[in-house]
């Protein structure tokens, strides 16, 4: 994993934001001149471009926490540094103003464009590139509390980026939001959140609910806006969403490099997050929660296909409403005799009882990187830990009927670099405690036998545990029904499939 402690042995820093820079973009970038400047190396943060900086909210954002930043219009005359740190945006790409350098370092959160950089990281499955710093300054054991302006940047960052949270998907996200909203002014955040739409994006609001497409079999709406801020895109879905026709409503605005897309929906069948992740495979990233996300597709990958970005948000859109068939576990027909039959192997799984991580009667907010839940930690609550950082509830009872400790080490799939170790966060005080650590092994006691075929079409399982939402299985992973359970239906990934079964 990258360090910002590698940038120290450089003299003559520069810190490159985007041309036309957001506010995520700036924070970023000051984050990482503070870090630079506590070990006493100066830095400079600079944009280039045409355009001035304009948007009041940054203008306000620059003003009251004390950040500086230099506009450079005309670069052909600019000194050359040793090393150049491109934050928020990719060395040679098409929004940022090419500048001469010895050494480039890229710290991003989009989808990886350029070919090769010498230092950096990139990570496009996180909101922000305020949380990738936030990340980095806290591996550095870096202090929020000395200076205030510093995490109220970084949290303005990430909450401009996700419209206001509500398009938050990756728990390092959310780790970074429940952090830094301790030491930061509240005042200073309300008074930014409240300056954000002028007149004239008022009016591109209207302009883009004027043209939207809408398929009212499937009861959603398409809707394209001009380019504004991303917070201005998720004030048009909130609004189509009321329409009384439409459940599920999309909003993109191309920039230069690609498209910002809005997601919303208040349907049970169809939840935002996902919406996202389909429209942006393999083309971009995205994320949210059941009722909204947000999503960048990269121009480059449409344009290979031999698309406008338009005719791939209609089409791509429809194809999703397409590609899924529902199931109602509780109220099926499939039949079990075309399925062959499995084991579940006896592989050692993770488990942590609930009342030995903060004692017992503790409400706590399991994180993974499947999302958020909440439970009271009692003698009679485990939690179980898949190989993948999954984490579930089991009563004891349950527990001890399918399984017993054993002292073989379980097999995780985790990389420090990439993948989010689960943790427990205590509701009354607020520490948070990860489980690995202190997860021990256990195996199934008894055999477990289960119906399993590979899809071949996407599907969603509305089971009775759980009304409010449902399983999403993609084409390639398994379809499984407990054998002696048919109400018992649920998918497993295909990457887990091999790992934890084996055909009888």
């Amino acid at each position: 994993m990258f360090r910002l402690s590698e940038l120290l042995q450089y003299d003559n820093i520069v810190l490159q934001c985007h041309d036309n820079p957001d506010a995520d973009a700036i924070s970023s970038a000051f984050g990482i001149h503070t870090y630079l400047s506590r070990h006493g190396k100066k830095s400079k943060i600079i944009y280039s471009g045409i355009e001035r900086i304009k948007k009041r909210n940054i203008q306000n954002m620059l003003e009251w926490l004390n950040i500086p930043i230099e506009h450079i219009p005309d670069v052909s005359n600019f000194p050359k540094p040793n090393l150049l740190i491109c934050v928020d945006c990719q060395y040679g790409e098409g929004n940022v103003t090419k500048i001469k350098t010895d050494t480039v370092v890229i710290i991003d959160h989009h989808l990886q464009v350029v070919k090769k950089f010498d230092l950096g990281v990139i990570q496009p499955q996180l909101g922000s590139c305020a949380t990738l710093v936030w990340d980095l300054l806290a591996r550095e054991n870096f202090d929020f509390a000395v200076d205030t302006d510093i995490p109220a940047s970084l949290y303005y960052g990430l909450l401009t980026d996700t419209n206001n949270f509500a398009e938050i998907n990756h728990p390092l996200d959310k780790d970074m939001r429940d952090c830094l909203q301790v030491y930061c002014d509240s005042d200073i955040i309300r008074r930014l959140r409240l300056c954000n739409l002028t007149i004239d994006e008022l009016e591109i609001a209207g302009v883009a609910l004027l043209r939207n497409y809408t398929n009212f079999e499937k009861r959603y709406a398409l809707f394209k806006s001009e380019f504004c801020d991303p917070n201005i895109l998720g004030f048009i879905s909130d609004i189509a969403l009321q329409v009384d026709t439409v459940d599920v409503c999309m909003v993109y605005s191309q920039r230069e490099g690609g498209a910002k897309i809005s997601i919303r929906s208040c349907s049970k069948e169809v939840m935002a997050s996902e919406i996202a992740e389909y429209l942006t495979e393999g083309v971009g990233s995205g994320g949210g929660n059941k009722e909204k996300a947000g999503a960048w597709i990269q121009k480059s990958e449409i344009d290979e296909m031999g698309l406008t970005i338009d005719e791939y948000m209609k089409s791509k859109t429809a194809e999703y409403f397409d590609s899924y068939d529902i199931i109602n576990a509780s109220n099926h027909a499939i039949d079990t005799s075309r399925m062959k039959r499995y084991r579940r192997r006896t592989i050692p799984l993770g488990f942590v009882a609930s009342a030995d991580v903060f004692g017992a009667d503790t409400p706590l907010m399991i994180r993974t990187f499947e999302g958020d839940s909440n439970i009271k930690a009692s003698p009679d609550t485990y939690l179980m830990i898949g190989a993948n950082g999954e984490v579930y509830p089991k009563k004891a009872e349950k527990f001890h009927s399918f399984y017993k400790p054993c002292d073989d080490p379980v097999a995780t799939d985790f990389d420090d670099n990439d993948v989010y170790s689960p943790t427990a966060k205590n509701e009354l005080t607020g520490e948070i405690r990860e489980l690995m650590p202190i997860m021990k092994s256990c195996i199934p006691s008894q055999e477990s036998l289960s119906f399993a075929s590979v899809l071949t079409r996407n599907i969603k399982i509305f089971a009775d545990w759980n009304r409010s939402g449902y399983i999403y299985g993609r084409a390639g992973d398994y379809l499984a029904i407990k054998c002696d359970d048919l109400n018992d239906v649920y998918i497993i990934h295909n990457e887990i499939f091999a790992k934890t079964y084996e055909e009888l």
